[in-house]
């Protein structure tokens, strides 16, 4: 089976193009064919020198060197009332090029009438092929040897056991999930109350979002293969260098729950308050007026809370447009390093959870605080009460899995 990656190729702009007419400039767009792909940029209107900056997803093989292998053709096209008309040809051949040449390509045009040539212009059109990945197809080959691997061809969907020295086989599955123009990267524990803390990260990315569900009655994925826990990386575009994916295994045990409810009733909390009527009404907050937050710390008079000697959590209300997000902000304070938290409602109403990770710290308040990770609730429902209940767990690092990503590359 040949082997074939999955590419974005990026059309940027149009640079020093022709007129058509000699009262109007061009009203251009481009056609981008590559082996059996076809499709076409929007039309910008009465303008030599367009921009597109528009994305397009097909398949190309896989040269010797790992990177796509062929030749994409690029036609500029100008827009007219009763028949369109072909201006000029650019060709890009992958063969030519080295990975760094297709961060930013500018190529010629061939013209298709020597009166566009005679104008005297450079017209270039540049390109860009931010990133590919190896297909589903290809990925299956090498996958396909690893015990317990699980495919649903289908929907395109591979999953992979994560190895763990004290837990049975199959508890932790890495996933690759194919959309059109992206992979999902998700771990899933498969097995109830498990004594794990699972995280996905990004090696020097400054910025890493995590989405998090659990399902406690269990969410089958595919026969075989049945969820309680679900860890998805966000935003992972098809130039991320996926040899820098980690995926971090913690044991863990309780230290502590807390009541959110108990934390805002200390800080003055009554009923459902709006953003105006908190700032009124709370004392021993932090008030961040422009971005409408609100931080409360943890643990300040509330009874049977944990003392700290330096704070390590702070509940952040953030007032969105329609709604209200309910986050814990941790601290960069090294006392946290070992710990794992979380962040739960018991409402019966579907919540969303997502935590973000910050390296090096956000800075908020003009630097007063500076956040290291946030755990959120997200479009919590004006009037909710404040029944959620924020953890922490001692969690010691028993398998830094550095995922073998040889065959997406």
């Amino acid at each position: 089976m040949q082997q074939e990656v999955l590419l974005q190729f990026t059309v940027i702009r149009g640079i020093d193009l022709p007129k058509t007419e000699l009262t109007s400039k061009i009203d251009a767009y481009i056609k981008v064919k590559c082996a059996s792909f076809s499709a076409k940029t929007s039309t910008r209107e009465d303008d030599n020198n367009p921009k597109w900056d528009q994305s397009f997803y097909f398949t190309s093989a896989i040269g010797p060197n790992r990177c796509p292998y062929g030749t994409v053709t690029l036609e500029l096209w100008d827009s007219n009332t009763f028949k369109d008309s072909h201006i000029g040809t650019a060709t890009m051949n992958f063969s030519q090029l080295q990975p760094a040449q297709l961060k930013y390509l500018e190529l010629p045009l061939q013209w298709t009438k020597d009166k566009y040539g005679q104008q005297g212009k450079q017209s270039r059109l540049a390109v860009a092929v931010p990133g590919w990945v190896a297909t589903f197809g290809t990925l299956m080959q090498p996958l396909s040897q690893v015990p317990g691997a699980l495919f649903n061809t289908a929907e395109r969907r591979a999953y992979v056991p994560v190895p763990h020295p004290t837990l049975p086989p199959g508890v932790v599955y890495l996933a690759c999930e194919y959309e059109t123009d992206s992979v999902d990267f998700k771990v899933y524990i498969c097995a109830p109350n498990t004594p794990l803390y699972v995280d996905l990260a990004m090696m020097g990315r400054q910025h890493t979002k995590v989405r998090r569900r659990v399902y406690s009655q269990g969410k089958p994925i595919m026969p075989g293969l049945t969820a309680y826990e679900e860890v998805k990386l966000d935003d992972v575009p098809l130039s991320t260098d996926f040899s820098q994916l980690l995926v971090l295994c913690f044991d863990k045990q309780l230290l502590w729950t807390g009541n959110a409810g108990n934390v805002v009733s200390a800080h003055g909390w009554k009923g459902a308050l709006n953003f105006e009527s908190a700032c009124r009404s709370l004392h021993n907050v932090e008030i961040d007026h422009h971005e409408r937050e609100i931080y409360m710390r943890v643990f300040d008079n509330v009874p049977g809370g944990p003392s700290f000697s330096e704070p390590e959590a702070l509940l952040l209300v953030d007032y969105d447009k329609d709604d209200v997000d309910i986050k814990l902000a941790l601290l960069d304070n090294p006392a946290s390093l070992d710990k794992a938290w979380d962040l739960t409602i018991h409402s019966g109403q579907m919540v969303k959870k997502t935590s973000e990770i910050f390296v090096p710290p956000k800075m908020k308040l003009g630097g007063k605080f500076q956040l290291a990770r946030i755990y959120e609730l997200d479009d919590v429902a004006y009037g909710t009460a404040f029944s959620g209940e924020f953890q922490s767990a001692v969690t010691t690092l028993r398998l830094p899995f550095a995922l073998d990503t040889s065959a997406l590359l």
